[in-house]
């Protein structure tokens, strides 16, 4: 064949091409249109684009000999290449799309709603929504106090906003440099939202950013101008929907921020400030505020009588909120009484619309706690990652692989994002630990200590772990001493610590499970040092008996440590013989357990209360519980249903409603504060109230400050 001749055929055979070229874009485009007009899967799109282009090696080889093709005649290497190429394709394409939604982009959910009445509603899968992160909006003017704390509670503000649409799948984290925007940012997402503002003549300015994740430069902006702080977050949330979703597969009611949040702006800066008790107070028909608040109480366990009246004030008002947030509130009262089977349908149920909803995942996860379904607990959240890779999923993916010991798999994929954020590197840490290469993990940690010289706290923890490892094996230790159920004193939280596989996991009642590395003989610890940092000691007695455990949590810039005792069967026991009111079981339960555990001393309380109840007849008690009711200063204490209750709320404490309970005639303690007591007593012809507070290592109970534990009865 003449060159001239092979020519032609080139020439001939990139025409067709092109061709090809033009017909597979045109078919495309009208493809696409099909798929957003009847809201299905974009990811066809993308895989018949790749179809198109993975065939071109057949289609040129097909183009360049078809006269002879056409005749019949094919050699040995067409009929080689050709089909090599249509299985690879089919290959690579079954390993890109093979996980991928080809199907609808919306799905319907059933549900009964709070009236009984069935509902039917057609919801965005996660999958296809548009994630991004939004971040903190910088205050131009430094020296303007009073609207400051819009610099950090802005962004939190607008994902709240934002997450009525469910064509958006909005994160929210506080960053406030251009370098950890990008670090963050550009681990999982395409765009993120940043912006600033200043406040002019009683006006405020602010301008919104949508950036690209990998270089922060601005995609698209606005200015907003405006003297109601309300319409302008509006604004920008409708800027933010309009310009992050262009394509939107359903409309979604939009319902204003001072209708579904707050009209009131010292309240939206309390509750951006989790100061969720003020807002309250600042606007008592915040319902958003009682469900949040609700929620920490339920995580820290600070008392259900108290979870269970905040969340009946949320329920009374809560056709303020979009549909998601009053679904949250039926389940969270639903935990709040202690429907957990309840709790669980609506949680599984709600999971298929936002499978990547916090607070549903986190109920969940507390669920599989509860269970010790550590598996389900790791697929779970495997299952999130997958769906939605945040950070937020990531941190849940890489506690859960400690759990199940899938610490090679956590540590491979770290690897694959290093490439993208160095930072990465240091959550490798943990898992290095738990593999037994302490030397590699100590280098990372020493580097990080080296680099950032200002997170100290946080590193307390993992000194204490390296320390304690310099010439052990992780694999030789036996942390089987921590095993059992531990109980706060401040608190109804609890602690179950428990071996599986060879490795110590700790349950947080209503949180997640966790794993612990020993930190010394009766020492462990754990955390991730860019979050935060655990460490527990077992707390001893002089015949060397575990009475209790002493808990300290490292954050940036703060500590805090709680004291929980360690409760034995007969302990156990008598607590459910109590609550089920079989008292005479109870009081020997607990002889039995005082005698095992002298430093229990909240037992003889519990013995004292118990025979005041059956020594004393319901008349004596209930005159007690009325002479002492009343208010005394910032305490209030009432009867209601022949139960004696106390809370206590002024600017600076804020306590949760409790039962109390007579020892007796004027001393009283509670089930949520097992290390508190409160008396009723008179000085100088005044009825005083007195608290006092267990001194766990004396044994002795103290009132620790006049000013703020012993008040006067005011006057009728």
């Amino acid at each position: 064949m003449s060159d001239r001749s092979t020519k032609e055929k080139w020439i001939k055979t990139f025409q067709f091409l092109a061709a090809y070229l033009v017909a597979a874009w045109t078919f495309l485009q009208f493809f696409d249109w099909i798929l957003n007009r009847y809201n299905l899967s974009p990811n066809w799109v993308d895989l018949l684009l790749w179809t198109f282009i993975g065939i071109i090696p057949s289609l040129l080889i097909y183009l360049f000999h078809r006269e002879r093709i056409h005749k019949g005649i094919v050699k040995v290497r067409e009929k080689i290449l050709i089909p090599m190429n249509i299985i690879l394709l089919a290959v690579i394409l079954y390993f890109v799309f093979g996980n991928s939604d080809l199907g609808a982009t919306t799905k319907k959910v059933t549900f009964e709603n709070s009236l009984g009445n069935i509902e039917t509603k057609t919801f965005t899968k996660e999958e296809f929504r548009v994630g991004f992160p939004i971040y903190n909006f910088k205050q131009l003017q430094e020296k303007d106090s009073l609207f400051k704390w819009l610099q950090y509670s802005m962004g939190r503000i607008l994902f709240e906003d934002l997450l009525q649409n469910k064509n958006l799948s909005p994160d929210y984290s506080y960053r406030t440099s251009t370098t950890e925007k990008i670090r963050d940012a550009s681990l999982f997402y395409e765009k993120y939202v940043d912006g600033n503002f200043e406040v002019v003549d009683e006006q405020f300015h602010f301008k919104t950013y949508i950036r690209k994740a990998s270089n922060a430069k601005i995609l698209a902006e606005k200015e907003f101008i405006g003297k109601n702080l309300f319409n302008m977050i509006d604004d920008i949330s409708v800027f933010i929907a309009t310009e992050m979703d262009k394509k939107a597969n359903i409309s979604y009611i939009d319902l204003p921020v001072n209708e579904h949040i707050t009209n009131s702006i010292e309240a939206l800066k309390a509750f951006a400030r989790r100061d969720y008790d003020r807002a309250i107070a600042l606007d008592d028909k915040f319902a958003l505020a009682y469900l949040q608040e609700a929620k920490e109480i339920m995580k820290q366990n600070r008392g259900q009588l108290e979870a269970q009246d905040i969340i009946d004030r949320a329920f009374a008002i809560k056709s303020k909120l979009p549909l998601q947030k009053q679904l949250e509130v039926l389940i969270q009262q639903n935990l709040a009484y202690g429907n957990y089977e309840e709790a669980e349908k609506q949680v599984k149920l709600q999971l298929e619309v936002d499978p990547n909803n916090r607070f549903y995942n986190e109920v969940l996860f507390s669920i599989y706690g509860e269970t010790k379904n550590t598996q389900a607990y790791f697929e779970a959240t495997q299952e999130l990652f997958d769906n939605n890779r945040s950070s937020y999923n990531g941190n849940n993916l890489s506690i859960s692989a400690l759990v199940v010991g899938q610490e090679d798999q956590l540590l491979t994929a770290l690897s694959s994002f290093e490439i993208i954020d160095p930072f990465i590197k240091y959550l490798k840490i943990e898992p290095l630990v738990h593999n037994n290469n302490v030397e590699e993990a100590k280098r990372i940690f020493n580097e990080y200590k080296l680099s950032y010289t200002g997170n100290k706290n946080r590193l307390q923890a993992y000194d204490s772990i390296f320390k304690f490892l310099e010439d052990k094996s992780l694999k030789d230790i036996d942390l089987s001493r921590f095993k059992g159920l531990y109980r706060s004193a401040i608190n109804e939280q609890t602690l179950e610590f428990w071996l599986e596989n060879g490795r110590l996991i700790e349950y947080v009642k209503n949180l997640a499970m966790k794993a612990y590395l020993p930190a010394g003989q009766d020492a462990i610890a754990n955390g991730f040092i860019e979050n935060y940092t655990s460490y527990a000691k077992l707390e001893r007695d002089q015949s060397e008996k575990v009475y209790g455990i002493s808990k300290t949590v490292f954050y940036g810039n703060s500590t805090s440590q709680v004291f929980f005792w360690k409760m034995d069967e007969n302990l156990i026991n008598a607590e459910k013989a109590f609550m089920a009111k079989e008292y005479q079981k109870a009081k020997e339960l607990y002889t039995l357990s005082k005698v095992d555990n002298p430093r229990h001393f909240f037992i003889d309380n519990m013995i004292g209360h118990i025979d005041f109840k059956l020594n004393n007849d319901t008349i004596r008690i209930n005159s007690n519980l009325n002479k002492h009711s009343g208010t005394y200063g910032p305490r209030n204490f009432w009867v209601e249903n022949g139960k004696f209750y106390y809370k206590r709320l002024d600017e600076n404490v804020n306590l949760a409603k409790v039962e109390l309970l007579p020892i007796n005639d004027t001393l009283y303690m509670d089930m949520t504060r097992l290390g508190a007591l409160m008396s009723f007593v008179e000085e100088n012809e005044k009825q005083v109230s007195k608290s006092y507070v267990l001194d766990v290592n004396e044994g002795t109970w103290k009132v620790n400050n006049k000013e703020v534990n012993i008040f006067e009865k005011d006057e009728d």
